[in-house]
């Protein structure tokens, strides 16, 4: 829900303005100073409204109101069903391919265009209204797969890409082979300098994560919205025309969004709000851990008791 569902209306949503019409003011002045002055017509004022996902709680409620209670996992079987066509084709892919360096990343950019379509069906149950349409209507058309293999080629293979760009970077700085040295006997200047290793290859992997993994799922859903079937309406206000760069098929375009436009589309406010989402989330996440971590610790301990823990934690080696 909060991963996948809230993240993704928020990818589509486009901001709109609200028209609020004002009456006309009369001044109490003297019928003298108002000769000669045209009569003051009503202010029309164009207010921007707040976005919906801008609020985790505010979407629920907005995705509740307009199509039920469950529509906090909506998509969930779609998405069910595209993690284990994922899974099973980057099997296949892992046989056929010959284990090279960077093996991984073809096998997922491969695995992400073969099922391309399921994903663009995920990303249209969730961001649509609610339709009375069988999986198998609403499934995306074998020849939108040209339009939608290439984003999902790169959003499947950009964390991997990330992960080894960090790893090089890791591996420059020497923090590859701290298992090889002794820590503890370091010296106040070279413990520094080892903060200051990992915190650059910490930096470096956010910066990955915004500048790379960010972009790939942020286009590839604004593309997969763009083929999004016109006789459909979205669940949140969405701008078709991206600003003016898509012409409508019923007007004679194409009706299809580009590979750089759909991330040049997504202003910045947009993406602050995306990324403040993210935030939200990881928090949330980790309060969560946080709360089971403790509730099974204390469930061991109570079947264990204090000194039957800590003696069966220590005949279990640690392995990595």
């Amino acid at each position: 829900m909060l991963n996948e569902v809230i993240t993704t209306l928020c990818m589509v949503e486009s901001p709109i303005a609200a028209i609020t019409v004002s009456p006309s003011t009369h001044d109490r002045a003297d019928k003298a100073e108002k000769e000669g002055l045209l009569e003051t017509g009503p202010t029309i004022t164009l207010v921007n409204q707040k976005p919906i996902t801008s609020s985790i709680r505010g979407t629920i409620k907005h995705l509740v109101a307009h199509a039920g209670r469950w529509a906090r996992f909506r998509g969930f079987k779609i998405h069910i069903l595209h993690s284990i066509l994922f899974s099973t084709v980057s099997t296949f892919f892992s046989a056929a391919l010959p284990r090279v360096p960077g093996q991984i990343i073809f096998v997922a950019a491969l695995s992400g265009a073969a099922v391309a379509n399921i994903h663009a069906t995920w990303t249209h149950k969730v961001v649509s209204m609610p339709t009375d349409k069988s999986f198998c209507a609403r499934l995306v058309s074998k020849s939108q797969w040209k339009t939608l293999a290439l984003p999902a080629a790169i959003e499947a293979a950009m964390p991997y890409i990330s992960l080894y760009l960090t790893c090089g970077v890791a591996m420059l700085m020497g923090l590859h082979k701290l298992d090889q040295e002794d820590i503890a006997a370091y010296t106040g200047t070279q413990l520094a300098c080892l903060a200051v290793r990992l915190i650059v290859a910490f930096v470096f992997m956010i910066a990955c994560t915004l500048f790379l993994c960010l972009p790939a799922i942020v286009t590839l859903v604004r593309i997969e919205a763009s083929i999004l079937p016109e006789d459909q309406d979205t669940i949140v206000p969405f701008d078709r025309s991206f600003g003016g760069k898509v012409v409508s098929q019923m007007h004679g375009g194409s009706g299809k969004i580009g590979f750089l436009d759909a991330w040049r589309s997504f202003n910045w406010e947009a993406r602050r709000r995306l990324i403040k989402l993210f935030v939200k989330v990881f928090f949330i996440l980790a309060a969560l851990l946080f709360v089971v971590v403790h509730v099974l610790i204390g469930e061991m301990m109570l079947v264990f008791g204090t000194d039957g823990l800590g003696k069966a934690l220590r005949q279990q080696p640690l392995q990595f």
